[in-house]
């Protein structure tokens, strides 16, 4: 019987041992013989795990089939990885290779040229050179934009005065102004840009093109000027001496019977004050005399003598109150 039962338990018995032994579970007889048996089955068992033998073959086809499936997983895997590591890689290259030809294209054609902006306060004059070579003097309370590199025209905006030397190189040159805009080739002029005034611009050689915001257009010759008020129609053109006008770039103010408002709106300017003019009759009192390198001391002395007015200042707020005598 214990033959049969541990065949039984090994699944190796026959279909007759198979009856015989299940028959014995319900006999009282055979109870304590199958208890026996069983006893000793499971210490055989407990026994063969504690000493570590190798694994059966069954065990091993197990755990290699377990290996395999493992192996396929991790492949299969390291595949998609593949995969996603190619795609990654062409669309660094596409990104790579779109930066470099949107880089160059650039470099050909830029979308916007890095603007370049010099401002002069009150009291303040300078000279510069422009990207094409052209020459600049900024007066006082002025400014002027321009483009770091030229396209098909050169192009600056200008708010003030200043006086341009314009080189020859086939470009037009525009002076853009919120009057409206000057068109030069090479040429030497003065504009005169202020806001709230008159808008002046005096040609010394060459030849200029004016065009007013309202459509109105002017073609100047050596020593002629347009004005532009607000109250015309149109560009007044007079012929003038260019040097009253462009002698500020030399660091010299002329005046010929000038309105004395005028006067005191250029001395504001160059020496950063507030002048307060009162009467009418002072506003239109005209003044010849010529202002280079004094201080502002010197200028009010030399007004002071050569016309009939007194004045008061106050250093804290410079503020100048002059009065007619």
């Amino acid at each position: 019987m214990e033959k049969q039962f541990r065949k039984y338990l090994n699944g190796t018995c026959t279909p007759q041992e198979f009856a015989g032994v299940t028959d014995s579970f319900d006999t009282t007889v055979e109870k304590d013989i199958v208890e026996h048996d069983i006893l000793e089955h499971w210490n055989d068992i407990l026994q063969s795990e504690g000493e570590n033998k190798e694994n059966d073959p069954l065990l091993d086809q197990i755990h290699h089939r377990i290996a395999l499936e493992d192996s396929a997983f991790v492949t299969k895997r390291l595949r998609q990885y593949q995969i996603w590591l190619s795609v990654a890689a062409v669309l660094i290259v596409g990104l790579t290779i779109s930066s470099i030809a949107f880089y160059s294209n650039s470099t050909i054609k830029p979308i916007a040229s890095v603007i370049q902006k010099i401002s002069t306060p009150f009291g303040a004059r300078t000279n510069f050179t422009l990207p094409d070579g052209s020459e600049v003097w900024l007066n006082s309370g002025s400014t002027i934009s321009f483009p770091q590199q030229y396209g098909e025209i050169r192009s600056v905006e200008l708010q003030g005065q200043a006086y341009f030397k314009v080189t020859k190189d086939g470009k037009p040159f525009v002076v853009k102004t919120g009057y409206g805009s000057i068109n030069v080739m090479g040429t030497s002029f003065d504009v005169k840009a202020y806001g709230n005034e008159n808008f002046e611009t005096t040609l010394v050689e060459g030849s200029v093109k004016i065009e007013g915001i309202k459509n109105q257009s002017a073609t100047l010759k050596p020593g002629q000027q347009s004005i532009l008020t607000s109250s015309s129609d149109g560009f007044i053109l007079k012929d003038v001496n260019t040097g009253l006008f462009t002698s500020w770039k030399e660091g010299k103010l002329i005046f010929v019977n000038e309105p004395f408002k005028n006067v005191a709106r250029e001395l504001e300017r160059w020496y950063n004050v507030k002048i307060e003019l009162r009467g009418e009759k002072l506003k239109k009192l005209g003044y010849t005399g010529t202002i280079e390198m004094e201080t502002f001391g010197e200028v009010l002395e030399l007004i002071n003598t050569t016309t009939p007015i007194n004045h008061t200042f106050d250093k804290r707020t410079r503020v100048l109150i002059i009065n007619g005598r």
